[in-house]
């Protein structure tokens, strides 16, 4: 482990024994920065401590840069930059930037390799995934893993560097989406629901997207995506309560407000409902759960 700067902001870098049995993959750095000196400069040319590893950095605010080859990239908030090192390539904090906060994690190991040249050769270098997406809980929760529990062997570095790679293949066939085989009306039904869940949103308001008529809507709706859309938006909902109450220590009010509760007892009783506990037995039992299988009943 390297160096410490707060309870948000950590990076930790692993110096493990190599074990044959877990040879894939291995993390080898995780950590959330945030940069405002232009001292920040690396160059996938000159990493020798970094050889054969993949870099993926996601971008949570302000801005940096990325270049390769003759192209220079600015790497905003909901963007990223995939890498392996060495390469040609090199990313920085540009002077007009106000700073550069990221998520980021480093791999090595052959399936990071083969997992890598296929995101680059399906996406490029740099991607844009909705802060939202499985792939950027699925970041955040193995750096809270990293900070809790700690990765203090091989095997557990192996484990959780096998689930990112494998949140990375779903994300590379579409399967961390649900807008994908939906009909235009309601795809933009439901990515107005997952872009403005923080709102007071009604069936109405979500109807009016779809240009239906509610019933009409209310019925295709449940057809393709087996819930209503008010169910649809509670899950939503839930869903990022749970991330800000792995990943954040903001107050239950706070994320209530949020996630689209203006009543922080109410916000508690649908948590409840449909995780089983309350949001603060969730956040101090810190139950790393996969909020892609939430059943609403």
């Amino acid at each position: 482990m390297l160096y410490e700067k707060d309870e948000t902001h950590n990076s930790l870098a692993y110096h493990i024994p190599k074990e044959p049995l877990t040879e894939a993959v291995r993390i080898t750095s995780i950590g959330c920065e945030k940069r405002i000196s232009t001292d920040y400069y690396w160059d996938g040319r000159f990493r020798h401590n970094d050889h054969n590893t993949c870099i993926f950095q996601y971008t949570i605010s302000g801005y940096g840069h990325f270049q390769t080859g003759e192209n220079t990239y600015t790497i905003k908030p909901g963007e990223a930059f995939i890498v392996k090192v060495p390469g040609e390539h090199c990313y920085y904090l540009p002077e007009e930037s106000p700073g550069w906060e990221f998520l980021f994690i480093t791999l090595e190991g052959s399936k990071a390799q083969e997992c890598w040249s296929q995101m680059i050769d399906q996406f490029g270098m740099v991607m844009k995934i909705d802060a939202a997406s499985p792939l950027i809980f699925t970041l955040r929760k193995i750096y809270q893993f990293a900070l809790r529990q700690g990765i203090s062997d091989t095997f557990i570095s192996s484990a959780q560097g096998y689930e990112f790679i494998m949140e990375l293949y779903r994300y590379s066939l579409g399967m961390s989406s649900t807008n994908l085989n939906l009909p235009d009306d309601l795809r933009e039904a439901v990515r107005f629901i997952e872009t403005h869940y923080d709102q007071p949103l009604s069936l109405e308001d979500i109807t009016k997207r779809a240009a239906l008529s509610k019933y009409y809507f209310t019925n295709k709706f449940q057809k393709y995506l087996k819930t209503t859309p008010i169910q649809y938006l509670t899950k939503t909902r839930i869903k990022k309560a749970m991330e800000l109450l792995i990943t954040t220590n903001k107050p239950i009010q706070e994320i209530a407000v949020e996630t689209g509760y203006t009543n922080a007892n109410y916000f508690s009783k649908v948590f409840r409902k449909m995780i089983g506990m309350s949001p603060d037995s969730f956040r101090k039992d810190k139950r790393m759960i996969d909020f892609q299988h939430i059943i609403i009943d």
